[in-house]
């Protein structure tokens, strides 16, 4: 009976059963099944480059990986490989006019290399050009977008369809001492990168595919010499969109998810709202519930607390969420029913790429570049990254922060945990975390974490921690827990740029993202989200000064901290910080890890749902699992909306826990829903679907069907299920010893983009008036987050 399933499947969940390990062992770092090996050709026949996806991509980055290539010299002068995107519909590969690539991203030795200028001349002569040279000034390679006009070859070719902050080109990939290297390179679609049109639908239905090009360099210039020996410097100067260096290019094609409405419009739409830690997962449900003529779903992403106010409205539909409501605010008797779906993990992720001094023995020069893959970081670190305590956080080191390390690469604290950083961390910049501008329940989960510390707490109060580093004072006894990330510190400095004065302030220089989406994105391509005075006048009043985007750091330089979800990590190649638990232990989010942090979950006072608990002492627990709810109040809804919502639960939780790419599938950085959670969420599916409709008080005392009187749902027997594993007792209740303070649930952040600011108006708006009105399919359509 499934009303029984539900509540032995609460009284397992609240009473501490501990959840055996899905069958699948590790499936976030499975390689997936599209993955390709090419090779080069003539002189570069012994390299070979792997793609690690090649099917079914959205927006996100694929790691390349070669061997067989030549070590990039320690002047980084020669010997690399150059990665760009193209579209092209000839299956041979594309033209080099077809391929994003140069725009002035990085300093190095000649401009040219990033640029898709051509060099004329005795000492740069191309046999293989066939670009005629303009008669004054530099010639460019055009650039021909997928739709619209190419530029000019007296123009650079980038600007109007790309720029510096948008192009996903990496300039300079360096190989190893071995001959082997790796990047992870960012994809980007139609939305990202609308002079390529990936992904686009075609008149045939189906998406654009697009090209990865790999164009190798050695030590040999377009014109035959070699570089250090018979050419006149020791550095190549071509661009890689030079006809010769063009003609290496190795070409691997790439195919798209489609991008736009995965399914057809013109349908009704059952509403969805809530959190971000779901937003991919219903992405990839979405096309494979429509599938067939199968119901259609619209979701808005809101925070944890309007998803939650949701459920109070007259039309809540399903809502998620990390935390149940307060039966208190629930203006009706009706009983919510609440459905685990998914687990995942907060948390800070990260790119630090090694930088080593200048004049550094070569044996350590030789590794600068690569990725620093281990960061390890206590509470009372985090409380300094968050509350602007660095020098360099504030614009115009204030008196307040006079005495205190500049940055975090030059924190003792920090180096006695992470000692690789005195000797690469000389040129990393590092005084904060990009955080997510929108309330969320593991925020506040974050912040008991530091909360709960005692050196963390005393430092927040105003103590200094070992070496005379002190909170901001605009932090100083910071009330915690908070579901958001403040910025107190507002402080502006005057600068004089080119003659034009501007303000130089804390809040544009280093702002909150819109959500962990756009904060993972920006750190994968060294992007701070800030602006600074560009020296010019405002183009729209004259009066005003202008400001202009913060350069992104290459590849190879990047070195910033995110506030994402362990999903956005994936997705965009960030690595995550192991955080030490309250057992003393650095652990980083794991499918084992997680386990643990699920099993150590605490009752949230609900019955059947249980909460995050950053305090565990499971010395194997990360500290930040979250544990995504759907709920809904079945009284609400009319039987075909509860039968749907049902459906949606059922696959979710069934087929849909496989983990992998496509359609119907759960992103990498879930870990798939244990046996018990698995089985109180088809209970409470069977729940939904029976009292959808029925008035309070009239539902019927047993589910609608007994066990054996049907097939169970074929989604539900398509997950892995687990394997028995021994009890543990329920560990006590978060608890926060300072007094929890209001938290604002918009602000404003100079760096938010309109349609993010849009998105979370409507929802704000459709929850604030109860969802009352016809036009809510439509505005859920037109504001749901756009992730392809």
């Amino acid at each position: 009976m499934s009303l029984i399933r539900l509540v032995l499947a609460t009284v397992m969940v609240v009473s501490g059963v501990v959840i055996a390990q899905p069958a699948t062992a590790d499936p976030t770092e499975l390689a997936t099944p599209s993955q390709v090996t090419v090779r080069g050709a003539k002189r570069f026949k012994d390299l070979e480059i792997t793609v690690s996806q090649t099917a079914d991509l959205i927006n996100q980055t694929i790691r390349v990986s070669w061997k067989g290539a030549k070590p990039t010299d320690p002047g980084r002068g020669k010997n690399y490989l150059q990665i760009m995107q193209c579209w092209g519909d000839d299956p041979a590969g594309p033209r080099r006019e077809q391929c994003q690539y140069g725009t002035p991203l990085g300093t190095y030795d000649s401009s040219a290399m990033w640029s898709r200028a051509l060099l004329y001349g005795d000492l740069h002569h191309d046999p293989l050009e066939t670009q005629k040279q303009e008669a004054k000034g530099t010639t460019y390679v055009p650039f021909q977008p997928v739709s619209g006009e190419p530029t000019k070859p007296t123009e650079q070719g980038h600007g109007e369809y790309f720029d510096a902050s948008t192009t996903n080109e990496v300039q300079l990939a360096a190989t190893r001492e071995d001959g082997t290297g790796e990047v992870d390179f960012e994809v980007l679609t139609a939305t990202e990168a609308y002079g390529l049109g990936c992904g686009k639908p075609l008149p045939t239905g189906k998406p654009r595919h697009c090209w990865l090009v790999v164009v190798p360099r050695d030590d040999i210039e377009t014109n035959g010499k070699v570089v250090g020996a018979d050419y006149f410097h020791n550095f190549l100067d071509s661009s890689p969109l030079s006809r010769s260096n063009f003609a290496n290019a190795i070409p691997v094609p790439l195919r798209f998810l489609p991008v736009g409405e995965a399914c057809g419009l013109g349908r009704a739409e059952r509403p969805l709202t809530g959190h971000e830690f779901i937003a991919d997962a219903v992405q990839r449900w979405q096309p494979a519930m429509c599938a067939g003529d199968g119901p259609v779903f619209g979701f808005a992403q809101v925070s944890d607390r309007q998803a939650r106010d949701q459920l109070a409205s007259p039309d809540p539909g399903l809502v998620f969420a990390s935390k149940p409501a307060d039966p208190a605010t629930l203006t009706s008797a009706a009983p919510v029913v609440y459905a685990p779906m998914a687990v995942s993990g907060f948390g800070l992720g990260f790119i630090m790429e090694r930088q080593a001094a200048p004049g550094s023995p070569p044996e350590i020069a030789v590794r600068d570049g690569r990725p620093i893959t281990e960061l390890k970081l206590t509470p009372r670190l985090v409380a300094k990254l968050l509350t602007q305590s660095y020098q360099d956080s504030v614009p115009g080191v204030p008196e307040y922060l006079a005495d205190n390390p500049t940055r975090l690469r030059v924190d003792k604290e920090f180096l006695e945990h992470n000692p690789e950083f005195v000797t690469y961390g000389f040129l990393m910049q590092t005084v904060d975390i990009l955080a997510p501008s929108i309330d969320q329940d593991v925020t506040a989960a974050l912040w008991a974490w530091i909360n709960s510390d005692k050196e963390a707490r005393e430092f927040l109060d105003g103590k200094p921690d070992p070496y005379g580093m002190v909170v901001n004072k605009n932090y100083l006894k910071l009330a915690l827990p908070v579901e958001n990330f403040p910025k107190a510190d507002l402080s502006c400095v005057t600068r004089e740029f080119n003659g034009v004065k501007a303000p130089l302030c804390a809040q544009t220089l280093r702002p909150l993202a819109a959500d962990m989406h756009e904060a993972g994105r920006a750190v994968s391509r060294g992007d701070s989200l800030g602006r600074t005075p560009s020296g010019l006048a405002d183009p729209n009043d004259p009066t005003l000064p202008g400001f202009q985007k913060v350069g992104r750091l290459p590849v190879g330089r990047r070195a910033q901290i995110a506030a994402v979800d362990t999903v956005t990590a994936k997705r965009y190649g960030l690595l995550v910080a192991k955080l030490r638990n309250a057992a003393g232990e650095f652990v980083e989010p794991t499918d084992a890890s997680l386990l643990a942090g699920v099993r150590e979950m605490v009752p949230s006072g609900v019955p059947g749902v249980v909460a995050t608990n950053p305090l565990s002492k499971s010395p194997n627990a990360y500290p930040l699992t979250n544990l995504t709810y759907a709920a809904t109040v079945p009284s609400t809804l009319d039987a075909a909306a509860g039968r749907d919502y049902a459906e949606l639960i059922r696959f979710a939780t069934g087929a849909g826990q496989q983990v992998g790419d496509g359609a119907g599938r759960l992103p990498r950085g879930h870990l798939p829903l244990p046996g018990v959670l698995r089985d109180q969420a088809l209970a409470a599916a069977d729940v939904i679907e029976r009292d959808a409709g029925k008035p309070v008080g009239t539902q019927a005392a047993e589910p609608a069907a007994e066990p054996g009187e049907a097939a169970p749902p074929q989604a539900a027997a398509a997950a892995p299920q687990p394997a028995p594993a021994a009890p543990a007792p329920a560990p006590a209740p978060v608890q926060s010893t300072v007094e929890s303070r209001p938290v604002a649930e918009s602000r404003s952040t100079p760096s938010l983009p309109v349609g993010w600011v849009l998105r979370y108006l409507l929802a704000g708006i459709l929850v604030a008036g109860g969802l009352a009105t016809g036009a809510y399919p439509l505005l859920l359509r037109l504001g749901a987050r756009a992730r392809e």
